[in-house]
């Protein structure tokens, strides 16, 4: 027996620093307990590769370890910290699986931020790491490597800022040394500067000048070729040109502003102690020009003038701080004193709300004289914020002066703004995360103008619990809602990369899965939903209200060109259109043709066509949202324009729902809510070619909230489970008003019984619970005419099991039945060849292709059979099943066993 991955999908968590993109374009980022794994220019788009497990609580922050000189720098492992008060480091063994090489001591608190070596060259031994916790406490750690799975680690240093907490680290080396500098943004407002001497970092200065709490800090090494900053012949001031080797320090704040920094090598100091000096040839005034040998830069800015007509003197701070650092030579191991200038650069303003992140476009290679190829970091800049949008700045030729050359979101809507925003290794690619879990990635078409950046299918997933999904009837698509309050829709994108390969021959088609559509959006958390037909499915929330939703004519026109399923086109023509949400409202409601008639009516010029909005209900929404898509559509069109109407509302219940069940024939519904009482704990039923509830057909039975109710494959049965350790059995009668009366009710367990599930052909049913038990019953032979199921084999596991389902078929002579446990496991049982009361494991799941929490619903189903190579004669062949789980660790996962 075989286990593949088929798709991973979880959502990114929502804070900062938790995305770091390596050098050979993994993005590793934290999503739940994980650090998920993400190659976002995968030409196949195959999403989330792998998550790697081991964190206890939710991942903060993520960074990749470099090493080696210039371009032949790679990533030689990965950190990560959590609210667990750990940080994890982890590396690629030489089989290819990622391991956890070393765990770093605890904090006191939640690690929020990590801080590596960013510099030209990192040569090293021992591998420099810096974590920043929510105590207020800052570590220094040394990695040595043992072997390709160990490494060890120590702690050298421990910095305490007291009341101050550490919100961003970076770390590089002085210019022209090889003496690492720690740059520290706190919730003061202030950069302290650590210089390390003697294996200790000490503080040399602070910088001033943001006015709110510091986000986002990054270290870039300049180089001067061909880069105009430094060009003799511009019109940059002498002071404010760099110089090959500077380091600059970029630095991003709640104060909607980036300012730069600039640490130079050799600044020499004035008769004050405290202000370079320089070099001016010439300053051009009114009366003409005049040479002046030297001038401070206190001097010059004592001469600007105030350009809003008051003629007073501007205040600015542009104090250049000397630092003296020992340097140790390279050639007679001697330490020399190395002067350091550092001093304000530039503030880029251009944001307007809170700014997370900013990012150095990492360095590339440029043909040099000679043609070879030489390290270059380019001078460009990359911004996210909270205000919705991404920033691109570059420096001007002429003057220096930083401009915002392309900004990328900012669309509006219901979309939210962005924790942080990375380069990808080239530099033509931008990757962006934010407030609903989803990456946003762009590509830029036009990089010698670095102007063009277009969306590009990226990954999505949900940032909260997933508490059930389930597939449509005929498995073309499954959907899943969750505590996050949406539900949504995935579906495999099939279609041809039209490339050759060397000949006229091209790729075969490929597969993959993603999110197409969002269809409710919700102002509750979502606890359950099932599939009434193709096109429909119900859902129940914290709300008390079933509410049921209908696929309009964009989501099936969108899913035949996405699945390449063209038959389904022939059932359009009874659908809506399209759906939009309301401002302020919770039911979706349908656009329907004549709403767009009365809309094109209104339409006076052409040009207006795609911004007119349509009139009454559908205000909110423009006429270009009811497009459809023949690719996986981007975060911001799943958020407005996949949205199925509400075509009803079922009432009944007390409190909030939790189980919804709906018959194989779609003829009746039945529903569970919370309950401690008798009076509560109903399932009631209702009909759904009225949408009315079935009056007296109330299923009364249990005394405490029913957790899971499941139709029968053949609709004669239905059986409930719940808190209270019973299980119900109810039988289908020919009264159209009172469909099913209970026949059968057993106190099954010793504990809660979480789950259910029938088998293809409705002669076992299996319960799970609490109690760490599976039981598999069996109608019981009866001569008295009486309804009943014995229990004929009981599974025991060491943890309490969650969700449970039985395959779609015998495979051999075998029942295969899939089970899920609280800790996140999942195995799969089997039955002896004409024993059911013999069961044995047949597969445990490897836990990095498992949950890490509670595993709330799991399906097994058919993918495909696989000829073995027998003869027809034989029963014996390979049987390809897809099992879909998804559960508390906010993850939805599918996963190809071949059996």
């Amino acid at each position: 027996m075989s286990v593949s991955t088929e798709y991973i999908s979880i959502g990114c968590n929502r804070v900062p620093q938790v995305a770091s993109w390596g050098k050979d374009g993994l993005v590793a980022f934290g999503a739940h307990n994980y650090v998920a794994l993400y190659y976002p220019e995968d030409r196949e788009c195959k999403g989330i590769v792998a998550t790697l497990s081991g964190h206890k609580d939710r991942v903060n922050c993520v960074t990749f370890i470099d090493r080696g000189d210039e371009l032949h720098q790679k990533n030689i492992a990965m950190v990560s910290g959590s609210v667990d008060k750990t940080a994890w480091i982890w590396k690629r063994s030489q089989n290819g699986r990622w391991v956890n090489s070393a765990i770093l001591e605890p904090h006191g608190g939640s690690v929020n931020t990590i801080g590596v070596i960013q510099a030209k060259s990192i040569i090293v031994d021992k591998d420099l790491i810096v974590t920043g916790s929510a105590e207020g406490v800052i570590k220094v750690w040394e990695r040595t490597i043992i072997d390709d799975i160990k490494d060890s680690v120590e702690c050298i240093q421990t910095i305490d800022l007291g009341s101050i907490y550490p919100m961003t680290l970076a770390l590089s080396y002085l210019p022209e040394s090889k003496v690492p500098i720690l740059a520290i943004g706190c919730t003061d407002k202030k950069i302290f500067i650590y210089i390390q001497k003697d294996r200790q970092f000490i503080k040399s200065l602070s910088l001033q000048g943001h006015e709110n709490w510091i986000r986002s800090l990054s270290f870039a090494t300049y180089t001067s070729k061909d880069d105009v900053i430094s060009a003799p012949n511009s019109n940059i001031l002498q002071h404010h040109r760099l110089k090959d080797g500077d380091l600059l320090l970029a630095s991003a704040s709640q104060d909607k502003y980036v300012r730069l920094w600039k640490f130079s090598h050799n600044g020499e100091t004035s008769k004050s102690g405290n202000l370079e000096e320089v070099n001016v040839d010439e300053v051009k005034s009114n009366e003409g020009s005049k040479d002046i040998e030297r001038l401070s830069i206190k001097e010059l800015l004592e001469n600007i003038q105030d350009n809003t007509g008051s003629n007073k003197k501007i205040q600015l701070s542009t104090k250049a701080h000397i630092i003296e650092v020992d340097v140790l030579s390279e050639g007679n191991n001697e330490n020399i004193k190395k002067k350091y200038s550092v001093m304000f650069e530039a503030l880029l303003i251009g944001h307007d709300d809170w700014i997370y992140s900013v990012c150095w476009q990492p360095p590339c290679a440029i043909k040099d004289d000679k043609g070879n190829d030489v390290y270059h970091q380019p001078m460009s800049i990359l911004t996210s914020s909270s205000d919705k949008s991404m920033i691109i700045w570059k420096p001007e030729p002429e003057t220096g002066i930083w401009v915002n050359l392309a900004r990328m979101g900012g669309i509006g809507g219901y979309a939210s703004g962005f924790f942080g925003g990375l380069y990808g290794p080239n530099g033509n690619y931008a990757l962006a995360h934010g407030h609903t879990g989803a990456f946003h990635l762009w590509k830029n078409l036009n990089e010698e103008e670095n102007q063009d950046w277009q969306p590009q299918v990226s990954i999505s997933g949900h940032f909260n619990s997933v508490q059930d999904l389930d597939w449509d009837p005929k498995f073309r698509y499954l959907v899943s809602v969750s505590l996050d309050q949406t539900a949504r829709l995935f579906a495999p994108w099939n279609r041809r990369i039209n490339e050759s390969d060397g000949g006229d021959e091209k790729r075969p088609s490929i597969t993959t899965w993603h999110e197409i559509s969002r269809p409710q959006i919700h102002g509750y958390d979502i606890y359950c939903l099932s599939f009434i037909n193709q096109w429909q499915y119900v859902s129940g929330a914290d709300e008390k209200i079933l509410r049921v939703f209908d696929a309009p004519k964009n989501f099936v026109q969108s899913l035949a060109k996405i699945t390449g399923q063209h038959s389904i086109l022939g059932e359009l023509e009874s659908r809506p259109v399209g759906a939009n949400l309301p401002p302020l409202g919770l039911s979706n409601k349908a656009i329907s043709s004549s709403d767009i008639e009365k809309s094109l009516e209104s339409l006076q010029e052409e040009d207006d066509f795609l911004n007119r909005q349509i009139p009454a209900h559908t205000s909110s929404i423009t006429l270009n949202s009811l497009k459809t898509f023949d690719r996986p559509p981007f975060e911001e069109q799943l958020l407005q324009n996949t949205l199925w109407p509400e075509i009803d509302k079922l009432y009944g219940h007390g409190y909030e729902l939790r189980s919804v069940c709906a018959s194989h024939d779609g003829k009746y519904i039945a529903c569970a809510c919370k309950a401690t009482t008798n009076e509560h704990a109903i399932i009631r039923m209702y009909n759904t070619s009225t949408w009315k509830e079935l009056s007296n057909s109330s299923l009364k039975s249990h005394t405490l909230t029913v957790t899971k109710i499941r139709f029968s494959h053949n609709d004669k049965w239905i059986l409930a489970v719940s808190r209270d350790r019973f299980w119900s059995l109810y039988e289908r009668t020919d009264d159209k008003e009172i469909p099913y009366k209970l026949v059968d009710k057993n106190k099954a367990h010793a504990r809660i019984i979480w789950d259910c599930s029938w088998s293809h052909d409705d002669l076992l049913f299996a319960t799970a619970s609490r109690d760490k038990t599976v039981k598999v019953w069996r109608q019981a032979d009866n001569s008295q005419n009486k309804i009943q199921w014995e229990c004929i084999s009981t599974i025991k596991l060491n943890e309490a099991v969650t969700a449970i389902d039985f395959a779609p078929r015998l495979i051999g002579k075998s029942y295969y039945v899939a089970v899920g446990l609280e800790s996140g496991k999942v195995f799969l049982f089997k039955s002896a060849d004409d024993q059911l009361e013999r069961w044995s494991l047949a597969l445990e799941v490897d836990k990095d292709e498992c949950h890490v929490e509670s595993v709330n619903r799991i399906i097994l189903s058919d993918s495909e059979y696989i000829d073995s190579g027998l003869t027809e004669e034989s029963d014996e062949r390979k049987v390809k099943l897809r099992l879909v789980s998804c559960g508390s660790d906010y993850c939805v996962r599918m996963l190809s066993l071949e059996i």
